[in-house]
């Protein structure tokens, strides 16, 4: 991040600021200076701030614009319905982090990945002279002579093994636009931007159309998200509770209701009706009880399997992963 400061000019920000400034209205190189300075668009896990964030003041008549909860850490801000539904896919396909409105920087800057364990420093080029190199504009903020902070959709990283890593750009388009037939159209000048810093930077990246995830899939993610932090998620897996639920659904689930073998271990050890259901639904998320989600969850109905086997497959066709 030295890299990007040394090249902005000196700050004339008020000391004691609180806050930093809002990204609406107009930029300046003060504005832009006090929200690097704050952490925008850098970190990562809990620790990561969007450099775009969704405000009040913020309004789409287009699209649907909006927060995703992140326990313990800052919400994903989303611009898009179809950019909601595929953090969310991310996440259960097993990212291990999702940072959505991730900054290209104009400036040399650090890789994504510098940061995380046993990764060392390396310095990036700037977008300024990527765009130089391909003719393309790379635009400044209205009515400045500031270079614009482009923003990779949505940026994720994998982990492989112990300091192993590897991070996936998704560039988080619809159709219609990513295959618009003017090359010179702009929304198609930034997607070849994009391409040719992630070519150049080692980054892996995505064209992605969330359009084509499948509706009954987010319905079901949508309802199953689990809205806890990881360290509380291993801590539910490893309760005798959970173990117990993935067992008895395991054996009997694929030939009688999941919602009535639920039930009978509640009343058998005398606990609240739906109190283990909780338990039932975070398996499902996590596949530990094999059932399809491209499939309506229907609880008075039997499991059906095939939902590990769906996430494989998604796994290499979304991230060209396999677990």
């Amino acid at each position: 991040m030295r890299e990007v400061l040394v090249t902005l000019k000196p700050s004339k920000s008020k000391t004691g600021r609180r806050r930093p400034p809002p990204q609406t209205g107009r930029m300046t190189w003060d504005k832009l200076y006090a929200l690097i300075k704050a952490g925008y668009g850098q970190g990562h896990g809990l620790a990561y701030k969007p450099w775009l964030r969704v405000t009040k003041r913020d309004y789409s008549p287009s699209s649907t614009v909006g927060h995703l909860p992140k326990p313990g850490g800052h919400s994903h801000h989303f611009r898009a319905t179809g950019e909601e539904h595929l953090i969310v896919l991310l996440q259960w396909l097993g990212a291990y982090d999702v940072r959505d409105n991730y900054p290209a920087w104009p400036w040399s800057h650090e890789h994504p990945l510098c940061g995380l364990p046993g990764i060392p420093s390396r310095i990036l080029r700037g977008l300024l002279e990527v765009a130089s190199d391909a003719g393309i504009d790379h635009g400044v903020y209205a009515g400045t002579d500031i270079p614009y902070v482009a923003t990779i959709d949505i940026l994720t990283t994998w982990r492989s093994g112990p300091n192993e890593w590897n991070v996936i750009a998704h560039d988080c388009k619809p159709r219609e636009i990513a295959y618009e037939p003017n090359p010179l159209s702009r929304p198609k000048e930034r997607i070849e931007l994009l391409r040719l810093y992630c070519a150049e930077s080692g980054i892996q990246r995505n064209l992605a159309h969330p359009e084509a995830i499948p509706r009954e899939l987010w319905v079901n993610l949508d309802a199953l998200h689990p809205r806890i932090r990881p360290e509380e998620l291993g801590r539910v897996r490893a309760s005798p509770e959970y173990e117990i639920i993935v067992d008895a659904c395991t054996r009997m689930g694929y030939c009688a209701p999941p919602y009535d073998i639920v039930s009978s271990i509640e009343e058998t050890a005398a606990l609240p009706k739906g109190s283990l259901m909780p338990f039932f639904r975070l398996a499902i998320w996590t596949q530990d009880i094999d059932h399809d989600l491209s499939l309506p969850l229907e609880t008075w109905h039997p499991l059906i399997r095939g939902g590990r086997t769906l996430k494989e497959h998604l796994r290499q066709l979304w991230c060209d992963i396999a677990s």
